[in-house]
């Protein structure tokens, strides 16, 4: 039994999956809220500035949902501390998670609620971009609008989707909200 309650036997980390699948659950609401507002405003995503405005508030969202997770599992049950690899895992899990949930709200959208929403942004790009693209690359670009609604389409745009997000977010939030244990 010493050999056990000593304070050099190896100690299993605790579990990280509560606090990853709690702020994924809240990631894959803000997901889907910035979603519904985007939609419910009939705001233009098919514009390069409305790409970039949708990718900011999405990317300022994920930063601050991994970072808050970090935050949580590192003070609530990782006794303060939280290195730099297992902070980047939980990171990425959450927005993986996050991105997973959106994927679902996404294809409810699509599929369900405005069957006609994928032709209305198919719409917006050809007004946006038809003329000025090839119209081969134009005729390719409007081929996957077609493919919008599939499950397996969403999920592997939301698989992906999550681990780049995921990744570049968890590096950030990461770097921001790792805290070492002091060298004695």
């Amino acid at each position: 039994m010493a050999i056990i309650d000593s304070p050099n036997a190896l100690q299993t980390p605790p579990s990280f999956w509560n606090t990853v699948l709690r702020y994924g659950g809240i990631s894959a609401i803000a997901g889907v809220v910035m979603s519904l507002l985007f939609y419910l405003l009939d705001f233009n995503m098919m514009s390069f500035s409305g790409m970039a405005i949708q990718f900011i508030v999405a990317f300022g969202i994920s930063v601050t949902i991994a970072a808050l997770a970090i935050k949580y599992q590192r003070d609530n049950f990782d006794g303060g501390y939280i290195g730099y690899g297992r902070a980047l895992l939980i990171g990425l899990l959450v927005i993986l998670v996050g991105s997973l949930g959106s994927s679902v709200w996404n294809y409810i959208l699509i599929n369900f609620i405005d069957p006609g929403y994928v032709d209305n942004l198919k719409d917006k790009f050809i007004e946006t971009w038809g003329e000025n693209m090839p119209a081969e690359n134009l005729e390719e670009a409007l081929e996957g609008f077609d493919k919008a609604g599939d499950i397996l389409t969403i999920l592997k745009n939301g698989i992906i989707g999550g681990l780049v997000v995921g990744l570049i977010t968890g590096l950030i939030a990461a770097g921001i909200m790792k805290r070492d244990r002091p060298v004695l």
